[in-house]
Protein backbone atom coordinates (compact mmCIF):
# COMPACT_ATOMS: atom_id res chain seq x y z
CA UNK A 1 0.00 0.00 0.00
CA UNK A 2 1.53 3.30 -0.83
CA UNK A 3 1.08 6.98 1.12
CA UNK A 4 -1.81 8.18 -0.76
CA UNK A 5 -3.50 5.09 0.07
CA UNK A 6 -2.45 5.10 3.60
CA UNK A 7 -3.24 8.62 3.78
CA UNK A 8 -7.24 7.55 2.91
CA UNK A 9 -7.48 4.79 4.74
CA UNK A 10 -6.21 6.52 7.81
CA UNK A 11 -8.60 9.75 7.13
CA UNK A 12 -11.96 7.52 7.25
CA UNK A 13 -10.40 5.74 10.62
CA UNK A 14 -9.99 9.29 11.92
CA UNK A 15 -13.37 10.64 11.18
CA UNK A 16 -15.20 7.95 13.04
CA UNK A 17 -12.18 8.09 16.41
CA UNK A 18 -12.58 11.96 15.90
CA UNK A 19 -16.68 11.16 16.91
CA UNK A 20 -15.38 9.20 19.84
CA UNK A 21 -13.08 11.54 21.37
CA UNK A 22 -16.15 14.39 20.99
CA UNK A 23 -17.94 11.74 23.14
CA UNK A 24 -15.37 11.42 25.34
CA UNK A 25 -14.54 15.67 25.19
CA UNK A 26 -17.92 16.92 26.24
CA UNK A 27 -18.73 15.26 29.44
CA UNK A 28 -14.89 15.55 30.68
CA UNK A 29 -15.72 19.16 30.39
CA UNK A 30 -18.77 19.17 31.85
CA UNK A 31 -17.29 17.32 34.64
CA UNK A 32 -14.18 19.23 34.98
CA UNK A 33 -16.28 22.65 35.23
CA UNK A 34 -18.91 20.74 38.00
CA UNK A 35 -15.22 19.97 40.16
CA UNK A 36 -13.92 23.77 39.65
CA UNK A 37 -17.14 24.84 40.99
CA UNK A 38 -18.08 22.79 43.40
CA UNK A 39 -16.66 22.43 47.24
CA UNK A 40 -18.78 19.65 48.82
CA UNK A 41 -18.39 16.64 45.80
CA UNK A 42 -15.16 16.92 44.65
CA UNK A 43 -14.23 13.87 45.19
CA UNK A 44 -17.31 12.07 43.27
CA UNK A 45 -16.77 14.71 40.28
CA UNK A 46 -13.21 13.21 40.09
CA UNK A 47 -13.62 10.16 40.38
CA UNK A 48 -16.00 10.55 37.17
CA UNK A 49 -13.05 12.34 35.52
CA UNK A 50 -10.94 9.46 36.48
CA UNK A 51 -13.06 6.47 35.20
CA UNK A 52 -13.48 8.49 31.71
CA UNK A 53 -9.69 9.33 31.37
CA UNK A 54 -9.49 5.69 31.55
CA UNK A 55 -12.05 4.61 29.09
CA UNK A 56 -10.22 7.50 26.89
CA UNK A 57 -7.38 5.71 27.52
CA UNK A 58 -8.40 2.27 26.24
CA UNK A 59 -10.15 4.44 22.97
CA UNK A 60 -6.70 6.17 22.02
CA UNK A 61 -5.00 2.55 22.45
CA UNK A 62 -7.56 1.05 19.94
CA UNK A 63 -6.58 3.81 17.86
CA UNK A 64 -2.78 3.79 18.00
CA UNK A 65 -3.05 0.24 17.03
CA UNK A 66 -5.05 1.44 14.17
CA UNK A 67 -2.95 3.98 12.90
CA UNK A 68 0.25 1.95 13.33
CA UNK A 69 -1.30 -1.12 11.33
CA UNK A 70 -0.34 0.74 8.09
CA UNK A 71 3.35 -0.04 8.23
CA UNK A 72 5.69 -3.29 9.06
CA UNK A 73 8.54 -1.28 10.66
CA UNK A 74 8.59 -2.17 14.51
CA UNK A 75 10.45 1.11 15.15
CA UNK A 76 7.95 3.10 13.74
CA UNK A 77 4.99 1.43 15.26
CA UNK A 78 6.66 2.08 18.78
CA UNK A 79 7.18 5.94 17.87
CA UNK A 80 3.16 6.07 16.98
CA UNK A 81 2.12 4.20 20.17
CA UNK A 82 4.72 6.55 22.10
CA UNK A 83 2.55 9.53 20.13
CA UNK A 84 -0.90 8.59 21.45
CA UNK A 85 0.68 7.79 25.07
CA UNK A 86 2.04 10.88 24.83
CA UNK A 87 -1.20 12.71 23.74
CA UNK A 88 -2.65 10.57 26.13
CA UNK A 89 -0.64 11.89 28.88
CA UNK A 90 -1.21 15.69 27.74
CA UNK A 91 -5.18 14.83 28.21
CA UNK A 92 -4.52 13.65 31.67
CA UNK A 93 -2.07 16.68 33.00
CA UNK A 94 -4.64 18.73 31.34
CA UNK A 95 -7.93 17.36 33.09
CA UNK A 96 -6.29 16.24 36.49
CA UNK A 97 -3.28 18.13 37.74
CA UNK A 98 -4.24 21.74 36.36
CA UNK A 99 -7.35 21.74 37.61
CA UNK A 100 -6.08 20.48 41.24
CA UNK A 101 -3.41 23.36 41.01
CA UNK A 102 -6.03 26.22 40.42
CA UNK A 103 -8.74 23.76 42.80
CA UNK A 104 -5.66 24.43 45.89
CA UNK A 105 -5.24 28.19 44.13
CA UNK A 106 -1.52 28.33 44.42
CA UNK A 107 0.08 31.16 42.99
CA UNK A 108 -1.99 32.61 40.54
CA UNK A 109 0.76 32.45 37.75
CA UNK A 110 2.17 29.42 38.05
CA UNK A 111 -0.93 27.07 36.65
CA UNK A 112 -0.93 29.36 33.69
CA UNK A 113 2.47 28.95 33.43
CA UNK A 114 2.90 25.13 33.57
CA UNK A 115 0.36 24.86 31.21
CA UNK A 116 1.72 26.94 28.41
CA UNK A 117 4.92 24.96 29.01
CA UNK A 118 3.11 21.82 28.67
CA UNK A 119 1.28 22.93 25.29
CA UNK A 120 4.60 23.58 24.23
CA UNK A 121 6.19 20.40 24.61
CA UNK A 122 3.45 18.47 23.15
CA UNK A 123 4.02 20.48 19.81
CA UNK A 124 7.94 20.16 20.02
CA UNK A 125 7.68 16.21 20.85
CA UNK A 126 4.95 15.94 18.07
CA UNK A 127 7.09 17.28 15.47
CA UNK A 128 9.94 15.38 16.48
CA UNK A 129 8.12 12.09 16.58
CA UNK A 130 6.61 12.72 12.95
CA UNK A 131 10.08 13.26 11.49
CA UNK A 132 11.60 10.24 13.47
CA UNK A 133 7.98 8.28 11.55
CA UNK A 134 9.04 9.77 8.36
CA UNK A 135 13.14 8.57 8.90
CA UNK A 136 11.57 5.18 9.30
CA UNK A 137 9.17 4.62 7.19
CA UNK A 138 8.70 7.36 4.65
CA UNK A 139 5.42 5.69 3.27
CA UNK A 140 3.98 5.89 6.64
CA UNK A 141 1.98 9.18 6.84
CA UNK A 142 2.59 11.51 9.46
CA UNK A 143 -0.05 12.68 12.32
CA UNK A 144 0.36 16.02 10.50
CA UNK A 145 -0.54 14.53 7.19
CA UNK A 146 -3.35 13.02 8.26
CA UNK A 147 -4.58 16.14 10.29
CA UNK A 148 -3.90 18.16 7.45
CA UNK A 149 -5.39 16.27 4.88
CA UNK A 150 -9.00 15.34 7.12
CA UNK A 151 -9.91 18.91 7.46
Amino acid sequence: MNKHQRLKEMIKGNRKSLLIRLGFAIPIGVLLFFFLQTETQSLIYGSLIIVSLLAYGVMIMLESRFMSSFTDHIRAKRVIHIQYVFDYMMVVFICLFFPLLMKIETISWVPFFIFSLTALALVIVERLLDEKVKLIDPEQPTRRDVKRESF
